[in-house]
C-alpha cells in the first residue's frame, strides 16, 4: 500500500492512535496510570519530567511525548492556572509534569530571571494542533454533492479544438451563471454512491469573457486533463476548528462508501468517505471505528473447523451443521475531519488490517459518563 507521506499526517496518525483496549483498566500503585470516569490515562515510561516547547511542536506531538494512549490529551492538557489553554502554548514554554489528586497534569513552569533584566519581545504565534497546510490538498480537494445539484452547476461545455480532452491551450467554455473577477475551481466526478457524487478538484479557472449564451475562461495549473462536463464550482474551504479534540462517535452505523484515492484496500492515513453525516449527528472530531465481521467455525468434527463460504459445500453444509460465529473485531479507527449533510469524511489513524469498501463501521466510545 501507499501511504501518503506527508510528514504532519504521520504525525496525526501516529500521535491519535487509540488500542482497541482502551476501556480496559489497569490500577497498580506502581504504575503511572490514572482512570477518570471509566478510561484510563497510561504515561509512557519515558515520558519526560520537563520539556522545553520547540519551534514546530504540536499538541500532538507533545502529548505523545507522555501518553500511550494520545487519544486521551484533553486529560493531560486539563485547564488550570498555568494553561489556560492548551493552543496557547509558545515556543520556549517550559512544561512540567506534575500529579494531581493522582492524576497527571501537564502545566507550565515559571522561571524568573534576576539582574540584568533583558529586552521583552512578543512570543509570536502559539503551537497548533496539527499542520493544516499537509490536510488541506485532500479536505478542501474533494466535495460531495447531491446529483440533481451536479446538473444545475455551471459547466464545461469544451473549447474549440474538439478534442474530448481540454488541455488549457485554448480557451474554455462554460455554460452556466459565473461571475467576472470572481475565483473558480473546476471540479470532476470521481465516484458515486447513490445519488451522492465524489467530486475531485482539478484545475481553476479564470472567467475572462461574456458572450451570449457562454462564458469563456482560462485555465490554471490544471493538475490533469479537463474532461467536457466537469463543472465549476468556488473554493471548497473546509472550516476546521482550531483544536480537534476526539470524541465519541454519533449513536449511528453505515458503511464506508468510497475513498479519496479510489484504491482497492485502505489503511493508515487514507482517506474514506462514510454514508453517515451532520443530518445523522456525525460531527468533525467524532471517532468511529471499522469493523471485521466475525467468522464462522463448524464444531460438530473432531476440532473447530473454519466455514469457508468460498467453498460451495462449507457455504451449503453451514445451514444444517453445528457452527459458532465468533466476535466481530474493530479493524481500524476513524476520525472525522469533514462532514456534509448525508456523508462525511474520515482520516484512517490507525489499521490493524486492510479494509475495503462496504466495511461496516460502527462508533468508537472513548469516554463514560459512569
Amino acid at each position: 500500500m501507499t501511504t501518503w507521506r506527508f510528514q504532519a499526517i504521520a504525525v496525526i496518525g501516529f500521535l491519535l492512535v487509540a488500542p482497541a483496549t482502551a476501556l480496559a483498566t489497569q490500577q497498580q500503585e506502581t504504575s503511572a496510570t490514572t482512570t477518570t470516569r471509566g478510561d484510563v490515562i497510561r504515561l509512557r515510561e519515558d515520558a519526560p519530567q520537563e520539556y522545553v516547547v520547540k519551534k514546530g511542536d504540536t499538541l500532538w506531538d507533545i502529548s505523545a511525548m507522555y501518553l500511550n494512549d494520545p487519544w486521551h490529551w484533553p486529560e493531560l492538557w486539563r485547564v488550570n492556572s498555568d494553561i489556560a489553554n492548551p493552543h496557547l502554548i509558545y515556543p520556549g514554554d517550559r512544561l512540567l509534569l506534575s500529579w494531581v489528586n493522582g492524576r497527571p497534569q501537564l502545566s507550565r513552569k515559571v522561571t524568573k530571571t534576576l539582574d540584568p533584566e533583558g529586552k521583552l519581545e512578543p512570543k509570536g504565534n502559539p503551537i497548533p494542533t496539527f499542520d493544516r497546510a499537509a490536510l488541506e490538498p485532500f479536505l478542501d480537494g474533494h466535495h460531495i454533492a447531491l446529483r440533481g445539484e451536479i446538473s444545475r452547476m455551471p459547466q464545461i461545455v469544451g473549447d474549440n479544438r474538439g478534442a474530448p480532452r481540454i488541455n488549457g491551450m485554448a480557451p474554455v467554455f462554460i455554460k452556466g451563471n459565473v461571475e467576472l473577477d470572481r475565483k473558480y475551481r473546476v471540479f470532476t466526478q470521481v465516484d458515486s454512491f447513490g445519488d451522492q457524487v465524489l467530486l475531485r478538484d482539478v484545475a481553476g479557472v479564470r472567467v475572462n469573457l461574456h458572450h451570449v449564451d457562454l462564458i469563456e475562461g482560462e485555465l490554471i495549473s490544471p493538475e490533469r486533463e479537463i474532461r467536457r462536463g466537469d463543472v465549476i464550482l468556488q473554493p471548497q474551504n473546509t472550516d476546521l476548528p482550531d483544536i480537534i479534540v476526539p470524541t465519541n462517535g454519533a449513536p449511528v452505523d453505515g458503511h464506508v462508501v468510497g475513498s479519496l484515492n479510489a484504491r482497492n484496500k485502505h489503511g493508515k492515513y487514507d482517506m474514506v468517505v462514510l454514508d453517515k453525516g451532520a443530518a445523522d449527528g456525525v460531527e468533525i472530531g467524532q471517532m468511529f471505528q471499522a469493523i471485521r465481521p466475525g467468522v464462522r467455525v463448524f464444531m460438530d468434527g473432531e476440532k473447530p473447523e473454519f466455514v469457508n463460504l468460498y467453498k460451495p459445500y462449507d457455504d451449503i453444509s453451514r445451514k444444517w451443521r453445528d457452527t459458532l460465529r465468533l466476535p466481530d473485531q474493530a479493524g481500524a479507527e476513524l476520525l472525522i475531519v469533514k462532514t456534509f449533510p448525508n456523508m462525511s469524511m474520515a482520516m484512517v489513524v490507525e489499521a490493524h488490517e486492510w479494509f475495503e469498501v462496504g466495511t461496516y463501521f460502527v462508533p468508537k466510545i472513548l469516554t463514560t459518563n459512569d
